[in-house]
């Protein structure tokens, strides 16, 4: 029994806050969140009774949002267009079938957890526990982000251009 009270004290992902507890955390309005999550920025759970209930790591996702909202300047479409660059389907593996088969490969103003088609590899997953979308820290600079990452197009445009001279 404590062991079931340390753990659930311990699960960041454990949603324990009301929608009011979490706008008073980062200093928004109650709009403000459901406009976050309208948008698809963020993935509140629901209760049975409806009720919008974030984690501790909603709270963290929620604070990168409004970091980029303040300090970076950008808007809700920005985030979303930016958060829809990263190469999900690279950093999971995904087969070129499935990626042809998914709208987060596709489709380029919507991030992987809101497109409604996906491949197969994530079709039935719930994406609140994929670390692309749960753990936004690594593309807070999307630059030094992508310059980290190969990608194989970029790869066929420099042979390309290798092979002109």
């Amino acid at each position: 029994m404590t062991r079931n009270i340390q753990k659930n004290l311990n699960d960041d992902n454990r949603p324990v806050f009301t929608i009011s507890v979490a706008a008073d955390m980062i200093n928004v309005s109650v709009h403000t969140l459901r406009m976050y999550e309208n948008s698809g920025l963020i993935l509140p759970r629901r209760t049975k009774s409806k009720r919008r209930m974030y984690s501790r790591n909603d709270i963290e996702r929620l604070r990168f949002i409004r970091m980029m909202i303040e300090e970076r300047g950008l808007n809700i479409a920005s985030i979303k267009i930016l958060l829809s660059l990263i190469p999900c389907w690279d950093i999971i593996n995904c087969s070129l079938e499935d990626r042809e088969n998914c709208d987060a490969y596709t489709n380029m103003y919507e991030p992987c957890w809101i497109v409604s088609n996906r491949g197969e590899v994530c079709r039935d997953k719930d994406c609140r526990h994929c670390s692309i979308y749960s753990n936004l820290s690594p593309f807070a600079d999307m630059k030094i982000f992508l310059k980290n990452q190969t990608f194989e197009h970029c790869n066929k445009i420099k042979e390309d251009i290798k092979n002109e001279k």
